[in-house]
């Protein structure tokens, strides 16, 4: 009895995670692309989009017919505007960062 074993393959879904991950990352740690500071609909639409490829790379992850590697990337970089707001309150914590000049 043969078997066929379908081969993995990243797909669409894996690319379009890593491209709202890539966003994500950017504008958050982009030192001039940071819109995110003092603009709410910029913060708003950061949101969306980093929940959007969580939920993406969430998805893609349950597949079986998806490689993997894309997905866990994409998954941290939408992470990251969580990642900037804890390392921000370490800092503020610690005193890496002046609270107020």
């Amino acid at each position: 009895m043969n078997h066929v074993v379908q081969a993995r393959r990243y797909s669409m879904w894996s690319w379009l995670a890593l491209g709202m991950g890539i966003i994500c990352f950017i504008c958050v740690f982009g030192g001039p692309l940071r819109i995110v500071l003092g603009n709410i609909y910029a913060a708003l639409i950061l949101g969306l989009v980093s929940l959007a490829g969580f939920v993406i790379s969430a998805v893609g992850l349950t597949l079986r017919s998806e490689k993997k590697a894309l997905l866990w990337i994409s998954l941290v970089l939408s992470f990251s505007p969580f990642i900037y707001k804890a390392l921000l309150f370490v800092g503020l914590l610690t005193g890496w960062i002046s609270f107020a000049p």
